[in-house]
């Protein structure tokens, strides 16, 4: 009888891909994954470490998984786990640096089987460790990782300690893995990392080697959209611009890491740039995508944060116009500068602060779903019924729903048609006919 693994994932896409990928491990040594917690064999938690608020919760995660499944071998991994490799309440702990061992360690401990770790087995942290290709999805969407870790040490963040430096997949393996996705299927592909825009970093090469692995993948055929994650705003040369402009399958959503919208702030932040250079390359892409779309993570209640530099931050916010701004209060984190800082803000003060950036973050998201009305875009249909009526996401990312002429829909389908109305933060349009694939 094949052993039942669960997984519980907490916090980023890369660690939903890593689960993923431990997942196809597993099943390669004959395990089956499982939706229930508590019949399982193993009870695999990936933990996260980005707030100190990530670290209770993986911390409590873990303990309750001995309480949910008694009778299964506990195993913690992750970035919370690289951080304390002694976490209670877990048979075998593996952080980021040393999870390849996770499956030969686990085999060891159900005496599957009593064989050693092969040593480059154990060199995670010092090159990207390749999983082979890893089937992970967002609806209709495929996810594939091509970088880990970062070199920016920002000040409140933990990440560059939990995560190691850069280190990144390499081309053939990332392609390998597309043209397998496409294979079964899927049409659009988010490509995702640590910090995206070091692809390569480690061998020298500055941001263009991104858009170069870009390029190659939309030359594969049957990738009809490419979405990207989080990028840095020093990071987007004029010639990485170019580069995504001059390729027909880069989506026109992009989210531009800002934090803060207080040069001040900024620059207490240790990040690499300020807000001038923000808005120049928001500009610059708004020339190259009319229509793109601009997401964003803010902070609010920075260490020393005044209220002149939070209404600063709000104002730029507004300047910009984001479709969505993911908003956070300052939660501090031990081991990184800004926890050790002075003037730490109330409590109640980040509160308010962040329900008023996220109220406007909602204004922004309804004013940019109106403008789409007349706008013609094109759709990846998610989600369908037998009478036309269809929901999916359109290339700038605003979630559409409507009729669709086409007398059979299914899923992956490409429509196109025109917005008619909003609905909140979505759009509304009738009459989307199926478009014909290039």
């Amino acid at each position: 009888m094949a052993y039942k693994v669960y997984f519980l994932t907490l916090g980023c896409k890369v660690n939903s891909y890593e689960s993923a990928a431990i997942a196809k491990l597993l099943s390669q040594e004959g395990f089956e994954e499982t939706d229930d917690p508590k019949d399982c064999d193993v009870y695999v938690v990936n933990t996260c470490a980005v707030t100190a608020e990530a670290d209770r919760k993986s911390r409590q995660m873990i303990r309750k998984a001995r309480r949910v499944a008694p009778q299964a071998v506990v195993v913690a991994m992750g970035c919370h786990t690289e951080m304390c490799k002694d976490e209670d309440g877990a048979d075998i702990t593996v952080g980021t640096s040393d999870r390849p061992s996770l499956v030969p360690l686990l085999l060891q401990k159900l005496k599957i089987r009593e064989d050693s770790m092969e040593e480059d087995q154990l060199d995670a942290g010092t090159r990207f460790f390749e999983y082979g290709a890893v089937l992970l999805q967002e609806g209709t969407r495929a996810v594939v990782k091509i970088e880990d870790g970062c070199n920016n040490f920002c000040t409140y963040c933990i990440i560059p300690y939990s995560r190691g430096r850069v280190r990144s997949r390499s081309r053939e393996a990332v392609l390998h893995e597309i043209e397998d996705l496409v294979k079964r299927g899927y049409t659009e592909f988010v490509i995702t990392g640590i910090h995206l825009c070091s692809y390569e970093k480690e061998l020298g090469h500055d941001s263009t080697a991104l858009g170069e692995l870009l390029q190659e993948i939309a030359a594969i055929e049957g990738v009809e959209r490419i979405r990207l994650g989080s990028l840095e705003p020093y990071s987007m040369t004029d010639q990485l611009i170019g580069m995504l402009k001059e390729n027909g399958k880069i989506c026109p959503h992009f989210h531009l890491s800002l934090q803060s919208g207080s040069d001040s702030v900024l620059k207490r932040m240790n990040r690499k740039y300020d807000t001038a250079l923000f808005r120049d390359v928001v500009r610059k892409l708004r020339e190259a995508f009319p229509r793109a779309s601009f997401t964003t993570d803010m902070i609010c209640g920075f260490p020393g944060e005044t209220e002149e530099e939070h209404k600063d931050s709000v104002a730029f916010a507004k300047e910009i116009g984001f479709t969505h701004i993911h908003v956070f209060p300052f939660s501090p984190r031990e081991g990184t500068k800004a926890y050790a800082m002075p003037d730490q803000i109330d409590g109640g003060v980040k509160n308010r602060r962040t329900a008023q950036l996220r109220a406007v973050s909602d204004e922004m998201e309804e004013q940019r779903a109106r403008e789409f009305i007349g706008e013609t875009v094109e759709v990846l249909v998610e989600e369908f019924g037998d009478d036309g009526n269809f929901e999916g996401y359109c290339r700038e990312y605003i979630r559409v729903s409507g009729t669709c002429e086409d007398a059979e829909l299914s899923s992956g389908d490409l429509l196109e048609g025109q917005i008619t109305e909003t609905n909140g933060f979505s759009v509304c349009g009738k009459d989307f006919r199926k478009k014909n694939r290039k």
